[in-house]
């Protein structure tokens, strides 16, 4: 996989399979394949409609072309069930990448949950324990840790965080599947951004640390992502929807203490602008 492409998959129902086949291969200008045992599958324009009814993406770059799908299949009344799930590439990540993408998730796992509408944990606890225990460098290293704490019973329940190190692709399953273009879309750039951030950073932090405002605390993280300017405006909207509180301030109290300050400066403002307005009546009456 290139580095900043992705695949998505998600579970339809409400039409038959062949139907989403050649809605896709329609709004794709593409034909259909039938593939026939053993998998049974349709293939369209690089898709694939698995017996089971999951739809997967080829590789894609170009949002437009997700966009052009989803609301295709949108018209003819398909349903989104189960995890949308969001596959990027290694590419470029270590063993200290990983862990600090499996660290950043943990740290803000309850917001994130909240954000996406989950219950579930994402990541389980002692799949954290494990890769904080131990100096990890390498990618193998890495997985040689998980799967060691897999086999000795220290890591238990389901992960939605899925590495993997041979194929070298980065799974993200803890978003409700939906055709809504611009929430799948939210889902994905969140993806890309942490795994970014995973090879950005040095160190993660796994403290779990009480939140005072929800809204405020995951916009924080939002910009330390890189969710910054107009450019993401929707994502952040999107993101946030969900959260209870002040998205601008954490607290009300600091809330009341900027709005003293904007009325002091919007005071010395116009008692500036009453002084400026003296003088130059001032200076018009000497004249004349």
């Amino acid at each position: 996989m290139k580095n900043n492409s992705f695949i998505y998959s998600f579970k339809a129902s409400g039409v038959e399979r062949k139907q989403i086949a050649s809605v896709i291969a329609e709004a794709l200008s593409a034909e259909v394949k039938y593939q026939g045992p053993p998998t049974f599958a349709y293939r369209t324009a690089g898709w694939t409609i698995e017996r089971s009814g999951v739809v997967t993406s080829p590789e894609i770059g170009d949002n437009e072309i997700l966009r052009t799908v989803l609301g295709a299949l949108k018209t003819v009344e398909t349903n989104a069930e189960g995890n949308g799930t969001v596959i990027l590439s290694l590419q470029g990540s270590n063993g200290n990448a990983l862990r600090n993408i499996a660290n950043l998730i943990w740290y803000k796992q309850k917001l994130i949950q909240k954000a996406l509408g989950r219950e579930s944990d994402i990541v389980p606890e002692g799949l954290i324990d494990a890769i904080n225990s131990v100096p990890i460098d390498t990618l193998e290293e890495f997985a040689e840790v998980v799967n060691t704490a897999i086999d000795v019973g220290k890591i238990e329940g389901n992960s939605e965080l899925e590495f993997d190190t041979v194929d070298k692709t980065l799974s993200f399953s803890f978003s409700n599947a939906s055709l809504d273009a611009n929430e799948v879309f939210a889902f994905i750039t969140l993806c890309q951004l942490i795994n970014e951030q995973g090879k950005k950073q040095r160190f993660s932090s796994t403290k779990q640390r009480e939140v005072v405002n929800d809204k405020y605390s995951f916009r924080c993280f939002l910009l330390k992502l890189g969710f910054i300017g107009d450019a993401y405006k929707t994502e952040r909207k999107i993101l946030l929807a969900r959260l209870t509180g002040d998205g601008a301030y954490r607290t009300g109290e600091a809330r009341k203490a900027a709005e003293e300050k904007r009325k002091v400066l919007q005071a010395t403002t116009n008692e500036n602008l009453e002084l400026e307005t003296e003088d130059v009546e001032r200076a018009i009456n000497d004249r004349y």
